[in-house]
């Protein structure tokens, strides 16, 4: 019977070895070394009822300081005592607000993560107003 034979290295995806490669020669002294940027959790579609508080939520990872913005239907969300950033990036609306027959805060969300090596857009996530039907 022939001894069987075993690799002496395991194959592995080569993504996998680069990334171990980088976190083995960012560990040296003296190596300078910058991180990817990416997101650990995108905003997600959403249903609410108006006055209610939401929470989109948007976090990424990479090289500090990460500067996070988010963008409504493609124009920057300005931040204001009912809307505000929170300090891991999501977006916290407090109540919110629909108007006769034009939904203030309903639109497609998106957060943008950026750093100094770059940016990166989030999917996009649908704010929906709950429309409540009458009894009359």
């Amino acid at each position: 019977m022939a001894p069987s034979l075993r690799p002496l290295v395991r194959l592995r995806p080569p993504g996998m070895l680069l990334r171990a490669l980088l976190l083995l020669l960012c560990s040296v002294p003296g190596v300078w070394c910058f991180s990817e940027l990416f997101f650990i959790r995108e905003p997600q579609d959403v249903t609410v009822t108006r006055k209610d508080p939401v929470i989109l939520e948007c976090q990424a990872h990479g090289e500090v300081p990460i500067k996070v913005t988010w963008l409504k239907n493609g124009a920057k969300v300005s931040e204001n005592k009912r809307i505000q950033v929170l300090s891991n990036g999501s977006l916290y609306i407090s109540e919110v607000e629909g108007k006769r027959g034009e939904y203030a805060d309903e639109g497609f969300y998106q957060c943008l993560a950026m750093n100094k090596y770059g940016a990166i857009l989030s999917q996009k996530a649908h704010l929906t107003l709950s429309r409540k039907r009458g009894y009359f």
